[in-house]
């Protein structure tokens, strides 16, 4: 079983895959930022050792060839402790490498292990007491002369704290501007796509119409007055070819029924006058012309189909209805010898369209004859709860493939089953049942017979009892 993702939305994948470039540019933005900020942080760091350095140096002179300290107001405490805001700590040595001060909050360690001094002030990164620190290396000059070198160090601690609250900042700063991007989006792209929407619910209105007609125009000048524009010049060119089939159909309709009746006539006439030598002749004319009829009638119901339908009730009662229709049928198909058996229909009474039903169940009764051997019994019955009443019409026949089923309703459609059997038809009968059942607020239902067979059902509403 293969896994398959469900269907999406184009609004759900065009905001999804902005979300995904939004949230992979906010974290490259944030992780740029979070560098830069990490950056101005140490610039700042190295700006003050750079100043503590000074600061020291000015407490620095010499006085008959000898090195002294002297307060200068530099601000800088000689005894400096871990408690100051900002803890820092100094060494001095002199030109040898040799220690000439500490600071008292070293308690006697030493920040230089006899590491190569440098010509030039540097700063490095560096591990003093187990904690990350920032040092400063610089050659000390006065006066001419070398003096010594100055190492000042900070740790990083004070720092720490600053940087978790601004990690966190920024966390959640992208959390929320995920959310309001995608909140703006969702409301952007519904404002962006409800002309679309408004088209589908016009065209879904249009759907249900019988006529072809255009969708209301949007004024608009973007993509989708384009969409809209275009949509109804096809619109109108289909309804126009739909307006000329329907008057050529009815034209040709009504053309061909004056002399279909009249050979219909003229063949009855002969059989009564002719001897029984070439009454089969006419029979299998008779029934071409009765095809013939009957395949002028259904263009004639597909050509009104198109136009509107006003639906006329009225009572009737289920079993009568039934019965005339199955003796008018049998009258019609005499030479088939075929027999109805109508004994499980209920004797109730429903309110409906009678010319539609008659459409219908006159469909069904002729399938179920002409797909039935000769001499069968063609088995009508009816099933009914407190909505609705089923109507079932049962054949003998091949039945129709499973595959065929939900095809069987589209115009000019036959199963394969009515191929082998040469049957003659135009496929349109049970796309006009289906025209009529669905006036009728019903449905048509097709169901394989046991061991053989064909189980047609029209399912219809009680309007009354």
């Amino acid at each position: 079983m293969k896994f398959r993702l469900p269907a999406l939305s184009i609004r759900f994948k065009i905001i999804f895959a902005q979300s995904v470039t939004m949230i992979a540019l906010l974290i490259g933005f944030l992780i740029l930022v979070s560098i830069l900020i990490n950056n101005v942080l140490n610039m700042n760091l190295d700006r003050f050792l750079h100043q503590q350095s000074d600061n020291f140096q000015a407490t620095i002179s010499i006085e008959n060839g000898m090195v002294s300290f002297h307060d200068l107001n530099s601000g800088f405490e000689h005894q400096g402790s871990e408690d100051d805001e900002i803890p820092f700590y100094l060494q001095m040595l002199d030109i040898h490498g040799r220690t000439v001060m500490l600071s008292g909050n070293l308690e006697g360690r030493r920040l230089y292990h006899g590491e190569k001094l440098p010509n030039e002030e540097i700063y490095e990164t560096v591990y003093f007491f187990d904690r990350a620190s920032r040092r400063l290396s610089t050659p000390i000059r006065l006066e001419g002369l070398h003096l010594g070198w100055l190492i000042v160090t900070v740790p990083f601690d004070y720092l720490n704290e600053f940087r978790n609250y601004k990690d966190k900042v920024l966390f959640i700063a992208s959390i929320i501007g995920i959310v309001l991007f995608t909140l703006m989006s969702i409301v952007f792209f519904k404002l962006a796509l409800k002309p679309v929407q408004e088209l589908a619910k016009s065209a879904e209105k249009l759907a249900d119409q019988s006529k072809i007609k255009t969708l209301p125009v949007m004024g608009t000048h973007d993509e989708f007055g384009y969409l809209n524009q275009t949509l109804n010049r096809l619109l109108h060119k289909a309804g126009q070819s739909m307006e000329t089939l329907e008057l050529f159909a009815a034209n040709v309709s009504h053309e061909l029924k004056t002399p279909l009746a009249l050979m219909h006539t003229e063949i009855s006439l002969l059989q009564k006058r002719d001897d029984s030598l070439n009454q089969l002749s006419y029979d299998s004319l008779a029934q071409e012309v009765d095809r013939m009829q009957t395949l002028i009638e259904n263009l004639l119901v597909i050509s009104n189909s198109q136009q509107p339908y006003h639906v006329s009730l009225s009572k009737l009662w289920v079993l009568d209805f039934v019965s005339d229709e199955a003796g008018r049928i049998q009258r019609i198909f005499r030479h088939n010898n075929m027999n109805f058996d109508f004994s499980k229909v209920e004797s109730i009474k429903i309110e409906t369209d009678i010319y539609l039903l008659q459409l219908v169940v006159d469909n069904l009764l002729r399938n179920a004859i002409l797909y039935s051997p000769d001499g069968s019994t063609i088995s009508i019955s009816t099933t009914s709860d407190k909505a609705s009443i089923s109507i079932h019409v049962t054949d003998t026949g091949p039945g129709i493939p499973e595959a065929d089923l939900s095809k069987i309703l589209e115009p000019f459609v036959r199963g394969k089953s009515t191929d082998q059997l040469a049957m003659k038809g135009s496929g349109l009968g049970l796309s006009i049942s289906q025209w009529a059942v669905n006036l009728l607020g019903g449905k048509l239902e097709f169901v394989n017979n046991s061991p053989k067979g064909l189980i047609a059902s029209v399912v219809l509403p009680k309007q009354s009892n």
